[in-house]
Formats: C-alpha cells, structure tokens, sequence
C-alpha cells in the first residue's frame, strides 16, 4: 500500500514538473517575440522602433497564449500523466520554439504591409521579403507549424477523451475542444497547400494568409455543435 502511494505521489511531482516546463517554455517563446533583435531602447529613435513592433507582438502572443490556453485546459480537465500525454506535451512545446519564428516574421510583414500602403513607406526594421515566392515560403512554415501544433492538441484530446470517467456534458466539452483543433489544423493544411500550388503574383500570394478566416467557421460549426449537444443532454 505505501508503494502504491509512493508511485502515485512521484507521479504528481513528476507531472508538476512537465507542466513547470511547458509553461516555462511558452513565457521562453513569448519573450523571444518581445526582445527578438531589439535591444533596451537608449534614444527615441529606438524607442520608436521598439513601439512599431507592438501590433505583430501583440497578435504573435495572442495566438501562442491559445495553443497555451488550449494545454492548459486539457491539462485541467484530465490530469493524464501516460507516455502518449507525455510526448505529445513536448511535441506541443518543440513546435512552438519553432513556431515563435515564422509567426514574428508573417505578422511583422502584415503589419509592414498595411503600414506602407498608407505612409508608402516600411517600417523600421521590418523583415525583408523580396519575392512573392518567399512569401509563399513562409506561409508553408507558418502552416507547417500551426498545423502541427493544433495536431498534437488535436491528439492529446482524442487520446484522453476515451480514458474520461466525467458525465456526458464533460464529454461533449472536450469534443468541442476537439473539434477546434481539428479543424484548425484542417485549415492551416489548406492554407499551406494553396500556397505550394497557387501560382506567383497577383492577388494570388495573399489568399494564403486570407484561409486562415475559416477559423471563424470552425469556431462557428463546432460552438452551435456543442450547443445543441448540451441541450440534448439537459
């Protein structure tokens, strides 16, 4: 019985560490977006450069607070501590190191792209982009890695959604969840196969970039999904 007991409390203390570890990996990540080829301003001039960033910050930490966000809730709602939660937690956490990258850079460019149709000028410090097939090129890595990331959560819900002991609403909360990564990941597939096979040039480059607003369909579907489903339950 005391081993039994000692197992279990090893098992606590070594999940607690896992997650002190994803947890530290994604605040590493954010602050790589933060401080990523800046320096502490010392004039204006830099200061006004450290600002022009915030808008691509602020929409690069909010799309890795999701997928955090996502790993959380799980995290909360299973407690799994199995090879298979294992791996797929430090998947999760081995793609965002790679995901931080193209993320910084896609909306950098963005918001480098809206700023110069206005002021017909680049912002400073802006990444450099000279052709249309480096932007694709982006798109697939930004694809790849979001694509993989909603997949190891994708994963991680459909491996511990058959193990639950919750009642029926828990199960369809989770599905829900499910879901959404599916789908997201779904949609980002799509996005980085337009952006091998469509061709270069013209409106064409952007339509990459514009799939990813069916995430709001995703969103849509899976929440009148649960709805109903939650109703049925009742």
């Amino acid at each position: 019985m005391s081993g039994q007991h000692d197992t279990a409390r090893e098992g606590r203390i070594e999940a607690h560490r896992l997650d002190g570890f994803i947890d530290a990996v994604f605040a590493f990540a954010v602050s790589v977006l933060a401080i990523a080829g800046a320096e502490v301003p010392h004039s204006l001039h830099d200061l006004m450069v450290a600002l022009s960033r915030i808008p691509a910050f602020a929409c690069s930490f909010a799309t890795l607070m999701l997928f955090w966000h996502r790993h959380v809730q799980w995290r909360d709602r299973f407690r799994t501590h199995d090879a298979p939660s294992i791996v797929l937690s430090l998947a999760l956490v081995f793609f965002a190191l790679i995901f931080v990258y193209p993320l910084d850079m896609l909306f950098s460019s963005m918001f480098n792209s809206i700023y110069a149709a206005f002021a017909h000028a680049d912002l400073p410090e802006a990444p450099v982009i000279t052709s249309v097939s480096q932007v694709k090129a982006l798109y697939v890595c930004y694809g790849l890695a979001y694509a993989c990331m909603a997949g190891c959560l994708a994963c991680l819900y459909r491996h511990s959604i058959g193990r639950m002991q919750g009642g029926r609403v828990e199960r369809i909360e989770a599905r829900e969840v499910y879901y959404i990564q599916l789908g997201s990941m779904s949609v980002a597939l799509i996005s980085l196969v337009a952006a091998l096979i469509l061709p270069s040039g013209g409106a064409w480059s952007a339509l990459p970039g514009c799939l990813y607003a069916l995430l709001t369909a995703v969103y849509w579907i899976t929440g009148n999904w649960s709805r109903r489903a939650l109703a049925r339950a009742a």
